[in-house]
């Protein structure tokens, strides 16, 4: 049967001498630019050899790459680049991936290696060469920057993930990638077969966490129906815990237990259950305070500190931005196909001098928009969002958090909390963990509408 390779390159002019030779051989080559791959889905017509030449820094992988790694057929893959790859690609695509090269190396040898994949793909016989897959071309995946707070939370992300069972604490403001860096740990785990649960404990009740996390054995009116826990799902797996700080005393002192010997009673139940399941806690708190103040289990915090990252807010990383930027500029480009070329210096100025409230997620966010909106493949200042120019600066109430009394400061939170709860004087004393009365008392003083 005629092997079938597919050539990607946005510089194919450069490889004249091999496409010259390649009309005279007996297989079919197909040539694509990489924005026509990612349009065409060429995952799709099952190749026997991808040649893929990258002629910029890859931050992110196609997702035609992603999903062809998924196929089970016996396939191969040679790399041509001068740039740093990232390390996802070598798990990805495993042995397949047959050799990298650098552009130097393609022109004068690609009919020679070519030969030599295509006598594997016969002979269905991985690349022994594995040496040729030199790890200078590797970059390390994880968060993206390279902030020293950033280095050093990767550094503890692969520590913990080899370390199946033990709990860790992640700490970071909304939206600094607390979610991301929790999965980084749950997929570096070797033999990874269980599941990846998040369970946010804001705005559940004791009962209701102690039955979704532990299980419930036979129905009752307090517990609800029988059901496994959520412990027992996510068996040899990783079970995230959002806001931890939220969770109930009761609850912390069984999970606490489960920690100590992981083996828990389902609620209602007498016989242990015995499983392997990691616990990642997640908070946007020093949680010491909350120590101190009674309401967070001491033992427990220092179960899950022992292993805490710190994930700073984007504020305090501002030379990482250009980076995230280009990152999600090429990770949207290969998602909507279209071929971002270039950043104006003005429009990254202008990111660079935000505050970004909404941390890593907003700026995500924002870049998706500006991928879909751009035109002639530039990001602009026409492309983003107004509030960026009117907004450089610290917004006025974090100004004032320094400038300020507690008394200050207890109002204006007082304020944000009524108003997240649509004035649900309930739900505000709650979440300010006081009584509904010291609340009534504190809006009465404050004189808040």
């Amino acid at each position: 049967m005629q092997q079938k390779i597919a050539f990607i390159s946005d510089r194919l002019v450069e490889f004249h001498t091999f496409l010259k030779s390649a009309h005279n051989n007996e297989f079919r080559l197909d040539l694509f630019e990489h924005l026509e791959a990612i349009r065409k889905s060429i995952q799709n017509t099952y190749y026997d050899l991808f040649i893929i030449d990258i002629d910029e820094e890859w931050y992110a992988i196609p997702l035609w790459l992603r999903e062809q790694a998924t196929h089970q057929y016996f396939y191969q893959v040679i790399i041509i680049s001068n740039h740093a790859l990232p390390k996802t690609l070598k798990s990805i695509l495993g042995e397949r991936l047959f050799q990298i090269i650098n552009l130097k190396t393609a022109k004068e040898n690609l009919n020679e290696i070519v030969s030599q994949a295509r006598k594997n793909i016969e002979n269905h016989q991985f690349n022994p060469a594995q040496q040729m897959l030199n790890t200078e071309y590797w970059i390390h995946d994880g968060l993206v920057g390279k902030n020293e707070s950033i280095v050093r939370a990767n550094e503890f992300i692969q520590i913990v993930s080899k370390a199946p069972t033990t709990p860790c604490l992640i700490r970071g403001e909304n939206g600094t990638g607390k979610n991301y860096a929790s999965y980084l740990i749950h997929s570096g785990r070797e033999h990874n077969e269980g599941p990846f649960i998040i369970k946010n404990c804001e705005y559940s009740t004791t009962n209701e966490l102690l039955a979704d996390l532990f299980g419930v054995e036979e129905e009752n009116s307090a517990f609800g129906p029988k059901r496994k826990g959520l412990l027992e799902q996510a068996a040899n797996g990783t079970l995230v815990l959002k806001n931890i700080e939220r969770m109930p005393l009761d609850v912390q002192h069984r999970l606490l237990i489960y920690l100590d010997g992981h083996t828990f009673k389902p609620l209602g139940g007498e016989i242990p259950i015995q499983v392997d399941t990691r616990i990642i806690a997640q908070t946007r708190f020093d949680l010491d305070k909350f120590v101190r103040n009674g309401v967070f289990n001491a033992e427990l915090y220092f179960h899950l500190k022992s292993f805490e990252i710190y994930l700073p807010p984007l504020r305090d990383r501002r030379s990482d931005i250009e980076l995230l930027t280009k990152y999600f500029a090429q990770y949207f480009g290969f998602w909507y196909a279209k071929k971002i070329n270039k950043i104006s210096p003005m429009a990254m100025n202008i990111l660079k001098d935000y505050y970004w409230p909404g941390n890593v997620s907003q700026l995500k966010e924002l870049i998706e928009r500006s991928v879909l909106i751009s035109e002639n493949g530039e990001i602009g200042i026409k492309n983003l969002p107004t509030y960026l120019n009117n907004s450089t600066a610290i917004p006025e109430d974090m100004e004032l958090l320094g400038n300020c009394s507690l008394k200050e400061i207890e109002r204006v939170h007082i304020e944000r909390v009524l108003a997240r709860t649509n004035g649900n004087k309930s739900r505000a004393a709650d979440i300010l963990q006081i009584s509904r009365t010291t609340l009534r008392e504190k809006i009465k003083s404050y004189g808040i509408d």
